[in-house]
């Protein structure tokens, strides 16, 4: 199964059943997670076969059921650019927690990097679905440890799916890309684009918008929406890893 395949297969699944998953799934899994922790300067750490990886805490939105295995998405905020500007700060957002530079880019980190692991996973075989827990930062007897600054901003709980997914929704690529005014949009910038709109956001919500530049560059920016960074940041992986072309 190559990427875009794995994009189309994925699917936020929040029932899981008993089955547990092979010491060599588990292997690859770490394997990746120490990837991306190295890449990315992230603290991503993997706990499987409890009987309840969620520890009780209730979800942010979601009912789950049978989350033996998951990945804390955890990582520090990251210094603000000495050029950082109040634009990055969306006032009236949903999006309680992305008030400054710091934490709009850590937030856009654990998106791409999250959504790079979980779609490893479901190209092992599991299925796999983000999550927020309350109160997981002070959460006792944790399984994840927190250094210095260091927050749990997401978790991904996986396994063996207990029904299958739902059809992805998504909004026409018109609402969701801009390009130069007079211009045909290029086979590579719709097949990145197709691909954006396959990643996962809150609420199916897509809260972003990608530009195709005069010059041939492409940026992106989150709008309005529940988690938007997050969501940014896995739709960006997808672009990038279908179309070949960065992303600023």
């Amino acid at each position: 199964m190559d990427l875009l395949e794995a994009m189309e297969a994925r699917h936020a699944i929040r029932m899981y059943t008993d089955e547990a998953v092979d010491a060599e799934t588990l292997a690859a899994v770490q394997n990746e997670i120490d990837a991306c922790n190295a890449e990315s300067g992230l603290h991503f750490q993997m706990a499987h076969d409890l009987d309840d990886a969620f520890l009780g805490l209730k979800t942010h939105y979601g009912r789950f059921k049978g989350v033996h295995n998951a990945i804390a998405l955890v990582g520090a905020p990251v210094p603000p650019a000495e050029d950082a500007t109040a634009g990055w700060v969306k006032e009236g957002t949903a999006d309680e927690a992305a008030t400054d530079p710091g934490e709009i880019a850590l937030q856009e980190k654990v998106g791409y990097y999250g959504e790079r692991l979980a779609l490893k996973l479901v190209q092992l075989g599991l299925e796999t679905s983000w999550s927020v827990l309350d109160n997981a930062d002070a959460a006792p007897d944790a399984w994840w440890r927190l250094g210095p600054d260091e927050k749990i901003v997401w978790v991904l709980a996986f396994g063996h799916g207990a029904r299958p997914g739902g059809k992805h929704r998504t909004k026409p690529i018109e609402e969701l890309s801009r390009i130069p005014e007079g211009t045909e949009m290029p086979d590579w910038f719709r097949s990145g684009m197709e691909a954006a709109m396959l990643a996962p956001t809150s609420l199916s919500q897509q809260p972003f918008l990608f530009t195709l530049h005069e010059d041939g560059s492409v940026s992106a920016e989150a709008t309005e929406g529940l988690f938007a960074h997050v969501g940014l940041g896995c739709a960006k992986y997808h672009f990038e890893a279908v179309s070949g072309h960065p992303v600023r």
